[in-house]
This record gives C-alpha cells, sequence and structure tokens, in this order.
C-alpha cells in the first residue's frame, strides 16, 4: 500500500475519470433504463478504472524486483499485489456504483443485488490483470501485450457480471443470478491459484 501510494495522483485522478464519465451518460441519456443500466455502468468502470490497477507491475522498475526479491517469496509478493488490487477495485467500483445512484437514480428496487455481482465481477477483472501485468512486465512491450492478454479472459467475466447483474436489476429474485455468482467466485479463485502457481516461474526471469 505504501509503495502504491507514490502513485497516489492516479488513484485520485480514476475518482474524477469515473464521476466525469458518469455525469456525461446522465446528460447524454437522462433517464436510463434497465436493459442499458448494466451495459454502461461496465463501459465506465472498465474504461476508468483499469488504468489504477492494470499496471501494478509495469511501472516497476528493474531495481525494484530485485529488493523485493530479497525481502518477500514470490507468493507473498503476488498475494500482496492481488489484495491490493482488489481493494481498489473495491473502492472504485463503489464510488461509480454510488455515483450512478445519486446521478442517475436507481433503476430498481434491487439495485444491491446488482451491487453484489458488480463487486464480484470487479474482483475478478482486478486479478486477470494483475496477473497479465506481472506476465507482460517481464517482456520489451508490456504495454502492447497486457491487453492481449488480458482481453481473452475479461470477456468471460464482464458477459457473466452481464447476465447476472441484468437477472437483479429485473429483480427475478436472488436463485436467478445465485448460478453467475458462484461462477464468479469460481472463477475469481482459479485465477488467484493460477496465478500464485505461475509467478514463481515468471519472478525467476
Amino acid at each position: 500500500m505504501k509503495e502504491e501510494w507514490k502513485n497516489k495522483y492516479t488513484i485520485v485522478g480514476v475518482f474524477i475519470y469515473i464521476f466525469t464519465a458518469v455525469l456525461i451518460t446522465f446528460l447524454a441519456l437522462p433517464g436510463i433504463d434497465k436493459p442499458h443500466f448494466s451495459a454502461i455502468f461496465w463501459i465506465v468502470v472498465l474504461f476508468t478504472t483499469l488504468q489504477g490497477i492494470s499496471k501494478t507491475f509495469i511501472t516497476m522498475k528493474k531495481g525494484n524486483f530485485v529488493f523485493w526479491h530479497q525481502m518477500v517469496s514470490p507468493q507473498t509478493f503476488l498475494g500482496g499485489k492481488l489484495i491490493l488490487a482488489f481493494l481498489l477495485m473495491f473502492i472504485f467500483t463503489s464510488f461509480a456504483f454510488l455515483m450512478f445512484m445519486l446521478i442517475h437514480g436507481s433503476v430498481s428496487d434491487n439495485t444491491w443485488g446488482f451491487y453484489l455481482i458488480s463487486l464480484f465481477t470487479g474482483a475478478g477483472i482486478s486479478f486477470i490483470y494483475t496477473i497479465s501485468s506481472s506476465i507482460a512486465a517481464k517482456t520489451d512491450s508490456p504495454g502492447i501485450l497486457l491487453p492481449v492478454l488480458s482481453f481473452p479472459l475479461t470477456i468471460p467475466i464482464i458477459l457473466i457480471g452481464i447476465k447476472g447483474g441484468k437477472n437483479a436489476i429485473d429483480d427475478l429474485g436472488f436463485i436467478t443470478y445465485f448460478p453467475e455468482i458462484l461462477l464468479l467466485i469460481g472463477f475469481d479463485v482459479l485465477m488467484v491459484m493460477m496465478g500464485i502457481a505461475l509467478i514463481k516461474f515468471i519472478w525467476k526471469e
């Protein structure tokens, strides 16, 4: 957290981007309806928050890797990065949700169900970009490789989140989006396990 706080201006900038994006969507689409709420919400969240979590490894210099290698194990280091990425995504997603509720207003009686889906989806996205960043950081073109690695994994989790979020907004009952929650949890756990298994090989490079 101390390391990330060195880039606090980037984090503060994310909040400004979120507020601006939500305000623009309100000016362009006042009185947003249920079918569009989930799609626009994720467009705003993805394109405003990724810069705050996707470059966690890319921005590190080679000397930083050497320093951390002497301090902690690769698994511990990645675990800390994953926890931090989740916390940042939790804060960004919660702030975006709050801005949508304040500016657009509630579009459903079950907005908290949508919020729950958003948190699990956001957690998966943060894990994907953190692990992909750890791989891309070891290449000569990390900025190009990062989206290439992340995009194929991001699409499925976004589709699950959109489907579950739509069922929640339509207020069809918890049982209708409970399978999506289980899928998201399983996906999140799988990504963390894969990252911890791979990081020791990446770290050696």
